[in-house]
This record gives C-alpha cells, sequence and structure tokens, in this order.
C-alpha cells in the first residue's frame, strides 16, 4: 500500500475517478438507445472509462488506504479515525441523497422512462465511494 499518494495526486484522482464514471454512464445510455454513433464505438468508449474508473479506483482508494478506513468496523478505529470517518459518512449522505433526489426528479420531469440497472449500480457505486472521496480530498495524511 502506496499511503503517501500527496494529497494533491488523490484530489485528481478523484476526479478522475467521477469522470470516468459519467462518461462510462452517458456513452452507455447514449449507446442504448442507439444515439450518435455505432454500438460498437459506443461500447468501446463505455469499455475505455470503466478501464479508467477502475485503474483510478485502485490507486487512489485502494492503494491509499482510505477505502479500508472507511469499510473497517467502528471497534477496529482509534477515536481520531471514528471522527474523521463519521464526519465524511455524515456528509456524504447528504450529498448521495441529494443526488438521488435530483436522478428522480430528473427521471420523472423529463419522462426518460425508469432508471436502469446500470444506473443503480453506479449509484451503488458512488454510495460507497463518495465518504472515502471526501477524505481523499479533504486528509492532508492517511494514518
Amino acid at each position: 500500500m502506496d499511503r503517501n499518494i500527496p494529497i494533491q495526486n488523490r484530489r485528481t484522482g478523484v476526479l478522475i475517478n467521477y469522470f470516468a464514471l459519467i462518461m462510462a454512464l452517458v456513452f452507455f445510455e447514449l449507446t442504448k438507445y442507439g444515439i450518435g454513433f455505432p454500438h460498437w464505438a459506443g461500447f468501446t468508449l463505455v469499455g475505455l472509462f470503466l478501464s479508467i474508473l477502475i485503474l483510478s479506483f485502485i490507486r487512489v482508494y485502494i492503494k491509499s488506504g482510505l477505502w479500508r478506513l472507511t469499510h473497517k468496523k467502528t471497534v477496529n478505529l482509534d477515536e481520531r479515525e471514528i471522527q474523521v470517518v463519521t464526519h465524511a459518512i455524515r456528509i456524504s449522505y447528504s450529498i448521495f441523497v441529494i443526488i438521488v433526489i435530483l436522478l428522480v426528479y430528473l427521471f420523472a420531469i423529463l419522462g426518460l422512462g425508469t432508471i436502469d440497472v446500470v444506473i443503480a449500480a453506479s449509484l451503488l457505486y458512488l454510495a460507497h465511494i463518495i465518504p472515502t472521496s471526501i477524505l481523499a480530498w479533504t486528509e492532508k495524511e492517511v494514518y
């Protein structure tokens, strides 16, 4: 584990991870509805962005140790870690709820149909990475 990833590199990795998630979703949805380009090109782009997503996830969340920190049992954390993690979870819950409500309203107002499995899986992924992203963005050192 490389816990000495500088904060600026972690922030860049977080932005790349979110960008790759959004682009993979956009190209998947456009390809699903046959908008803009052939299926092979769309799914190639989806695969490219999923690869970027996975690589940035490993680099920023796994290798830094932040993923393990946010997913540890509370009994295995010291007082400072508990405070930092619960603060990140509290903020991430608010952010996630706002994102989901906006998404549901967007689908309802624009009449986009239903939220498919890919969007639901992306929301599940998002729910797990938001607290870790907050820590990657704010913590100067990873302990």
